[in-house]
């Protein structure tokens, strides 16, 4: 049975749950094995997934800004992110630049100043 692939860091974590998702040190740890199609999805939202599960605010920036903002879990990620962490944790992680290309459905259009 094909999963169904979720949109956002929340949907995700619901839909993991059936896996019996948990936080293991910095870590993901499953119960079950995924499905295939579901591994690389969490690949590009683990940080928001552990987010989500430790109750904690999840942060993203561009590499090439300075500024952090706080993301939202039921939302989209903004596709000028490129860099994700969790709050009290001090790695944070890269998003393969092929994962906008590969998963258009987890990145929104950012907001950009001066464009409408």
């Amino acid at each position: 049975m094909k999963a169904t692939i979720p949109n956002t860091a929340r949907e995700l974590c619901a839909v993991l749950h059936t896996y019996g998702v948990f936080v293991d040190g910095p870590e993901l740890a499953f119960g079950s094995t995924l499905p295939a199609e579901l591994e690389s999805v969490v690949e590009v939202l683990q940080t928001g997934i552990r987010a989500v599960l430790l109750g904690r605010e999840w942060w993203g920036t561009a590499s090439d800004k300075v500024r952090m903002v706080t993301l939202n879990p039921a939302e989209r990620v903004p596709d000028d992110i490129t860099l994700l962490a969790v709050a009290g944790e001090a790695k944070w992680d890269r998003i393969r630049p092929d994962a906008v290309i590969d998963f258009p459905q987890l990145f929104a259009p950012a907001l950009r100043r001066g464009r409408k």
